[in-house]
């Protein structure tokens, strides 16, 4: 009867166990990890780090975030927890510096210019201006700041079509990323960006298996735009 009535109101009831959503999903690979530390890169205004502590994870948060505006409302949310250390940086394949693309929604600012398609789709796309960043490789963060000790590490990354290239700057830390949340495109609102088919044959190529797939956008036809893919280290 509550299944009913629940179903009848537009909502369902499952096992997070068995079919769990993002958040339930996360949790369990938080809880089953035993992570060091997690690595949040593309971290817009820290939406992340604050599902991560939601779903329990009490340990070592770096987030990372080049654009100034946003970086500014990153900080405000990571002041209270000592924990949660931010950085006002982008990471990629190679230490530099770059003009990245800022629109009008925070959460859309890409190192690449919106294809005809994103623009068509998005609003947000549609107004732009640039600012100059600072780009180094995960490798070199790590190292320069002393934080090699860091044995199992969950990466997230967000950063709108620029994915692969911050897992290629992570060469020498691979071996210590046992869990990583990246955002696949299945059509690519970005000129230049890799399809899901680069993406996830690069990342299984390195020994990593998808444990869960969750839509983020979709066309007016159901037909899926883009999906946070959930990776463990076999």
């Amino acid at each position: 009867m509550i299944r009913s009535l629940i179903k009848a109101l537009g909502y369902e009831v499952i096992k997070s166990k068995r079919s769990p959503n993002f958040e339930s999903h996360l949790k369990n690979i938080l809880e089953q990890g035993q992570f060091d530390v997690v690595l949040d890169v593309g971290a817009n205004k820290g939406q992340f780090a604050q599902a991560v502590r939601k779903a329990g994870f009490t340990g070592q948060i770096l987030s990372f975030e080049p654009v100034a505006s946003t970086f500014a409302s990153l900080q405000k949310q990571s002041q209270a927890d000592s924990m949660w250390k931010v950085f006002q940086l982008a990471l990629g394949e190679v230490k530099e510096q770059k003009k990245i693309n800022v629109f009008d929604a925070s959460d859309f600012s890409s190192l690449l210019k919106p294809s005809e398609f994103g623009k068509e789709t998005f609003d947000q796309l549609k107004t732009m201006r640039e600012e100059l960043i600072e780009i180094n490789t995960l490798d070199n963060f790590l190292l320069e700041n002393g934080l090699s000790q860091y044995k199992r590490i969950m990466l997230k990354m967000d950063t709108q079509g620029f994915d692969l290239s911050v897992f290629r700057g992570a060469k020498k830390t691979l071996g210590c990323i046992c869990a990583m949340v990246s955002e696949v495109s299945f059509a690519p609102i970005y000129d230049g960006m890799p399809n899901y088919h680069a993406a996830l044959a690069e990342y299984e190529s390195h020994g990593f298996a998808i444990t869960g797939l969750f839509p983020v956008t979709r066309k007016s036809n159901q037909a899926i735009i883009e999906m946070d893919c959930v990776m463990v280290k076999e």
